[in-house]
């Protein structure tokens, strides 16, 4: 009986050893505030957290720096320095590899073979400007063509600077300075609620494409 009772209570201390050692590794139910810590966006383009303090992000226009001759690349650079010296609160820069935007060039050509089409189908035209606009619709069609693949196909690292703000007051005037820092080198923009939601899953999702 002693041997039995001695097996018993050995037994029942492994369990609690083990139930101690994996507790760690169940999974537990988080709020989600607690995985997210973002309220809500409001319909100016601002983050609100869950301390109620305020966040906005500005895109930073795409340079191409690879092209870029030394004497503007430097302005880039004396730029960003200004930034950094003169603005005197915290701000983050972000960047993420996107899918090449070319919607407004696929509009532009679009527009463009619509209008040659327009003047092809027109039985008056001249037989030199039909033939004129018949070798420029080609062109715009390529041209529509090879900016659908390029945003199709290739990507390009975008960079955001993120500015904070304890109120929607205070953040408007944040955001006013670093635009305005910013100038027409970084040409800084303001995303909307859709794009904002777009980085926060991109944020908290590394390996998902957006």
């Amino acid at each position: 009986m002693m041997k039995v009772a001695e097996n018993k209570r050995t037994k029942r201390q492994d369990t609690t050893i083990l139930d101690v050692l994996f507790s760690s590794f169940k999974s537990k139910d988080l709020p989600i505030i607690d995985i997210m810590p973002y309220k809500r966006v409001t319909k100016e383009g601002f983050l609100v957290d869950k301390h109620n303090e305020n966040q906005a992000y500005l895109r930073v226009k795409t340079n191409d720096l690879v092209s870029m001759n030394n004497s503007d690349l430097n302005r880039m650079i004396s730029q960003l320095t200004s930034i950094c010296r003169v603005y005197t609160e915290p701000f983050k820069i972000l960047s993420m590899t996107y899918s090449t935007e070319t919607s407004k060039q696929q509009m532009f050509w679009k527009s463009r073979i619509n209008k040659y089409r327009r003047v092809l189908m027109d039985d008056n035209a001249p037989e030199l400007e039909f033939t004129r606009h018949e070798v420029m619709l080609r062109l715009a069609v390529d041209n529509l063509r090879r900016v659908t693949w390029v945003e199709d196909n290739l990507t390009e690292l975008t960079f955001f600077i993120v500015v904070y703000g304890k109120n929607q007051k205070e953040l408007e005037i944040r955001v006013r300075d670093m635009t305005r820092l910013g100038g027409k080198q970084y040409d800084l923009q303001l995303l909307n609620r859709d794009n904002i939601e777009k980085i926060l899953i991109r944020l908290n999702n590394m390996n998902t494409e957006v």
